[in-house]
């Protein structure tokens, strides 16, 4: 069994992510064979991490509190268990043995929520009681992941895995790092945490730590007392620790804070107390913080530019978001969004060609979501008609670049392939301009005819 694993393994591969529950496949001697996605999104650890290592190694890293395939192992037949997950979340697992010559070929472990398991319900004491706790947690859980989709717009499996995290951990209370490249969407997925936190009612202040004045950050963020400085308030001023007591403060860019901002910072995470610039009276506040960058923070710390003390307090838990480049499964909703929103705005009512959709996710995109939404903008504000074309599209992400440059990058396939994609994108474009088939074979120097049977051709209207 383990040799028809090894040599079919990408197709018994696509095949278990198909299944909806988590499967989980290991040698007689506890390695790790196979994982589904299933598992995957339930354990918090990803195939690489897993695949390879023995379920022993997996206990003690704490990615389970014990192993029904460990127990199968020592039986030699099926053993069940109730893994906690440590969120709230519960699995019943099933090891089932495989043996060959009366020993162990291969374990197979089935993880399934025991919320939706009738089985469980008969295994466990006072099982109506517990049916209906699950059933009311299951709901909690329903109605966080709606308010989760409802601030997020995605269908890759990158960023589900990120609203994961951040709907896991955003009723534990604990300091969150949030990283990645600037326009990833960090502001997004520290709402979504605040949002469904037990703090969703109080205070939620969002400080850009780049866009205060160095001199006046820290009066920002601590406040003043009463003549602390000359100009100050005559009755002083509450600092956002202060005012985000019981609610969530979030520090945008704290990568670029200075190191004396940096310690006073420290202090605050560490005490659990701030004290007004010019003022005698230490006040006890309850913040949770959720902190951002888009610099590598370890790097910094190397060159002398972060605290190491600050940077382990702050990165309890931390979310990695990924560029739009490499989530390229949500650029056509994303755009869908943003013409939506611009037909609102701006009072339009633009569609786009999925020519062009299919451009942009041929575009690397360094600038990310931000960069996607701007252009999106500036081709609705900048071009006439009622759609968006492939070649509006072009025109926008290769601005600077010269002619030849342009079809070099953006037409692909054969010659022929080529010379009739850039012959569509110029006939729409010309059409749209010139208004008739007429004044286009004008132009170009050609019959009505032609344009008509080329317009026909590409079936452009």
């Amino acid at each position: 069994m383990q040799r028809f694993i090894k040599n079919n393994y990408a197709y018994l591969q696509s095949f278990i992510d198909s299944i909806r529950v988590g499967l989980f496949i290991a040698d007689g001697q506890g390695n790790v064979l196979m994982l589904n996605d299933e598992s995957e999104r339930t354990g918090g650890m990803t195939k690489e991490e897993i695949l390879g290592k023995n379920v022993r190694e997996l206990v003690d890293m704490g990615y389970m509190t014990e192993s029904s395939t460990i127990k199968s192992m020592s039986s030699l037949r099926e053993e069940n268990i109730i893994q906690d997950l440590g969120t709230g979340e519960q699995l019943y697992i099933s090891g089932v043995p495989i043996l060959k010559n009366g020993k162990i070929d291969i374990i197979v472990c089935t993880e399934r929520d025991i919320t939706e398991t009738l089985k469980l319900r008969d295994l466990l004491h006072e099982k109506e009681r517990i049916a209906e706790k699950y059933e009311g947690e299951l709901e909690y859980l329903r109605a966080r992941q709606i308010s989760a989709d409802s601030g997020v717009i995605m269908q890759s499996r990158e960023m589900r895995s990120v609203v994961d995290k951040a709907m896991r951990v955003a009723n534990l209370d604990t300091t969150v790092l949030l990283y990645g490249e600037s326009g990833t969407g960090k502001e997004v997925i520290a709402n979504i945490i605040h949002k469904n936190s037990n703090r969703a009612e109080k205070a939620f202040i969002k400080i850009n730590c780049t866009a205060i004045p160095e001199n006046l950050l820290e009066s920002e963020l601590f406040g003043y007392a009463r003549g602390a400085f000359t100009g100050a308030d005559k009755n002083g001023k509450a600092g956002v620790f202060e005012l985000s007591d019981k609610g969530t403060l979030f520090l945008d860019e704290i990568g670029e804070m200075s190191l004396s901002m940096q310690s006073k910072l420290l202090r605050v995470l560490q005490e659990g107390e701030v004290m007004r610039i010019g003022g005698d009276k230490i006040l006890r506040i309850d913040v949770r913080i959720i902190a951002a960058t888009n610099v590598n923070l370890p790097q910094y710390i190397e060159a002398g530019r972060f605290r190491e003390d600050l940077y382990y307090r702050l990165n309890v838990m931390p979310i990695g978001l990924p560029p739009l480049r490499q989530r390229k499964d949500d650029i056509e909703d994303l755009t869908l969004h943003f013409v939506n929103q611009f037909n609102k705005a701006y009072k339009l009512n633009k569609v786009i060609h999925p020519a062009a959709i299919g451009c942009l996710k041929n575009y690397d995109w360094p600038g990310n979501v931000r960069e996607l939404r701007n252009i999106i903008e500036r081709i609705m504000i900048s071009f006439d008609g009622d759609e968006i074309t492939h070649f509006q599209v072009r025109n926008q992400l290769n601005q600077g670049e010269d002619e030849w440059k342009t079809i070099v990058k953006n037409y692909n396939g054969a010659l022929a392939e080529r010379i009739a994609s850039f012959e569509s994108d110029l006939l729409t474009e010309m059409l749209g301009v010139y208004e008739s088939a007429s004044r286009v074979a004008e132009e170009l120097g050609v019959n009505k005819s032609t344009i008509s049977r080329k317009l026909k051709r590409y079936g452009i209207r």
